[in-house]
């Protein structure tokens, strides 16, 4: 069966291309394990900033296409900032790439780029799989930080960044919903995105297809041993540079415990003194990061990541949006303890008071004392661990992903 992926980054073949690149390593997996299975013919078409001719890398067809640059300046800066192209030149790359490699099925990973408008340029089948959803994730754009203090960070002296942000991400979520507007096939993980996509795309089936994590997680030495929480009590977070990822309830909480009396570290992977949300939220709630404990690590690679949460007590997802959010799934696969954010689809994959605590978005009380509640009781907080890697193994198992991946495959060429 010959399969076409559509994708906003190179997946496997970003080990040739950019090999310290650290994005999108769910893809780079799936990527890595389908090809070997005997009744694969993969080919990937992928958005990059340079022009390259198309190229054979283990096993798979890799077929670049440059962006188009946009010719008047106030364009190139929505286009630099959103990864928003000029959608007809890149629609007509995309086809002529179909032509070229006549696929079985197309399968479009994520409807964040215009991706996805392939459907309305061919009759071969379509599925596309769901990463986050735009148009949701918008209605939460100013849930935790105030608009006001997002818009004072410039980037350049005539304009606030965030602005240009803001808007170039409403245009993308309208443009989402034209791609499942007409959907014949979905693949999701969690109940959320099975309903969001029961509504914006009615006419789909849905199909369940999980993900693989990156490699440095399925190492059988990498598990969270501890026999005790440390003093400090160590809390590790990876935030996004976003506004709806919650770096400000990770402030509020980490002021509130301090003044308290609890001491903690809070390690923030991903952000550093320099981010947009970094600078929002000090203007806005004027705390010393460091005094209340918060270290800022900045982006790391998945061995340097692995360390810094094996070393730490318990992981805080704080987003007052998701889907499924990669960061808790690696931190579950080390059988951490958890207390996370009950927002989209986060439920589904953690089932609370069970592999850890689910909490209120937002709210700085509760999470506080979700952290407190662990800290406590450490034998309950390294069940809980224990009973999210378990979880964790399964839902993750390389073996099984690919079998979802190719039953789907299967069940739409059959249909079609």
């Amino acid at each position: 069966m010959k399969i076409l992926w559509l994708s906003n980054n190179p997946c496997y073949a970003i080990e040739k291309l950019s090999p310290k690149t650290q994005s999108g390593g769910w893809l780079k997996a799936l990527n890595y394990h389908i090809v070997n299975q005997d009744d694969i013919e993969l080919s990937v078409c992928f958005y990059w900033p340079v022009a390259l001719e198309p190229f054979e890398f283990h096993n798979t067809m890799y077929y670049p296409i440059v962006t188009s640059k946009p010719k008047s300046f106030f364009k190139k800066i929505g286009h630099k900032i959103s990864g928003d192209n000029n959608q007809n030149a890149e629609i007509k790359k995309i086809y002529d790439i179909v032509n070229k490699v006549n696929p079985d099925l197309i399968h479009v990973h994520g409807t964040e780029l215009n991706l996805g408008l392939i459907q309305y340029e061919t009759s071969i089948p379509v599925v596309i799989s769901i990463q986050g959803i735009l148009s949701p994730y918008y209605e939460k754009y100013f849930s935790g930080i105030p608009e006001k203090y997002l818009k004072r960070v410039k980037k350049w002296n005539f304009m606030s960044l965030f602005k240009a942000l803001n808007s170039a991400f409403k245009l993308n979520a309208e443009r989402e919903r034209h791609i499942l507007k007409v959907a014949h096939y979905i693949m999701g993980r969690t109940d959320w995105d099975k309903r969001v996509t029961r509504l914006l795309a009615p006419k789909s089936t849905y199909f369940v297809g999980n993900e693989i994590l990156r490699k440095a997680f399925y190492n059988t030495n990498h598990i969270w041993n501890k026999s005790n929480f440390d003093t400090p009590l160590k809390l590790v977070t990876t935030c996004g540079d976003v506004a709806y990822k919650g770096f400000e309830l990770i402030v509020k909480t980490a002021k509130l415990l301090h003044d308290y009396g609890i001491e903690i570290e809070w390690y923030v992977i991903g952000l550093n003194e320099h981010n947009v949300t970094t600078k929002a939220v000090k203007s806005w709630l004027k705390h010393d990061l460091d005094h209340v404990g918060i270290k800022l690590l900045g982006v790391m690679n998945e061995n340097e990541l692995v360390k810094t949460l094996l070393e730490s007590d318990i992981y805080c997802q704080v987003s007052h949006i998701e889907n499924s959010p990669n960061s808790l799934c690696e931190a579950m696969m080390l059988g951490m303890p958890l207390v996370a954010t009950n927002v989209g689809g986060t439920s589904s994959m953690m089932k609370s008071n069970v592999e850890g605590i689910l909490v209120q978005e937002g709210e700085p009380y509760e999470l506080a004392g979700a952290i407190l509640e662990l800290k406590n009781d450490f034998k309950k907080a390294k069940a809980y661990g224990l009973n999210g890697r378990k979880r964790a193994l399964e839902r993750h198992k390389p073996s099984k992903v690919v079998e979802e991946v190719i039953t789907t495959y299967n069940t739409i060429i059959q249909k079609s």
